[in-house]
């Protein structure tokens, strides 16, 4: 087997001590690094070179990818955050900066690196497990936020009920009611946040729900609450429908609001209050 083969039986990532116990030696896994055959991403640490970047700057930095960069990994749906989160045991020491492994850390601190200090259960060499990244995720961002990638952990069965149990015994009771409205058939993750937003207000609303042939995000009574992805607006296609949608709709006897992504996640207290405005006016009834 060659050196690649033998870090892929490692988990992709190896300390040079394991390498060397299966026969290789310190010259010859410094030459592999100096010609690109493999990648060390810290000192006595080395990986494949199609290892994921972020995940190596995760190890190059200390630690584990947690938060939205670890939950990223396992395709859930995540906050805006560009940010790298590492979580690394408690007093853990020479943690590098996330692009090289001969700066440390506390000599040029990061800004776009969040140490979370505390011990987790590793999913794999390169990550926390799943439900450690959500505990990260709400020492970091607003519930609302944290519940779309709960609700994408559930949709992609990442997680599971048991998880959301455990979730409840590990997070402030203050989240127990985020835990408890999770749920998978949400869609996408502006409509987690805007679920969790109407819920907070004590407004009454079902998602999901099935007009004719029209499956519409939000309804309450007979105002029909749409929610728009990133990628909406880019769509000409997409963007006609959804006036055909619309127009159908009204002609069913049903008030149609339709919201930004942008809106939803970054406005919601404008959502809101357009809600609580049609509902004023009586559009839901």
């Amino acid at each position: 087997m060659g050196l690649t083969s033998d870090i892929m039986s490692l988990g992709g990532l190896a300390p040079a001590h394991a390498l060397l116990r299966m026969g290789w030696t310190y010259r010859t896994l410094s030459h592999a690094a100096r010609y690109g055959w493999v990648t060390r991403v810290r000192q006595g640490w080395y990986a494949i070179n199609d290892t994921d970047a972020l995940l190596a700057s995760a190890w190059r930095v200390g630690g584990l990818a947690t938060c939205s960069t670890g939950a990223a990994t396992y395709s859930l749906w995540v906050p805006p955050d560009e940010r790298l989160h590492v979580v690394v045991p408690p007093n853990h020491a020479r943690m590098r900066t996330r692009d090289d492994m001969r700066v440390r850390l506390a000599d040029e601190p990061d800004e776009s690196v969040v140490v979370h200090w505390r011990r987790a259960t590793a999913h794999d060499a390169l990550r926390a497990a799943p439900l450690e990244c959500i505990v990260d995720l709400a020492a970091c961002h607003a519930p609302e936020w944290v519940l779309g990638t709960i609700d994408s952990g559930l949709r992609r069965r990442v997680l599971n009920r048991a998880d959301l149990r455990a979730l409840r015994g590990r997070l402030p009771s203050a989240w127990a009611s985020v835990i408890e409205i999770a749920d998978d058939r949400s869609e996408s993750f502006p409509e987690s946040v805007l679920r969790c937003r109407l819920a907070a207000a004590g407004i009454p609303f079902r998602i999901q729900v099935l007009i004719d042939d029209m499956r519409v995000d939000f309804l309450i009574g007979k105002l029909v609450v749409e929610v728009d992805g990133k990628e909406h607006h880019s769509d000409p296609a997409a963007f006609e429908r959804d006036r055909v949608r619309d127009t159908r709709l009204s002609i069913r006897g049903y008030r149609v609001l339709r919201f930004s992504y942008a809106q939803v996640v970054y406005r919601p207290d404008e959502v809101l209050a357009s809600i609580r405005a049609a509902m004023a006016r009586g559009d839901h009834r």
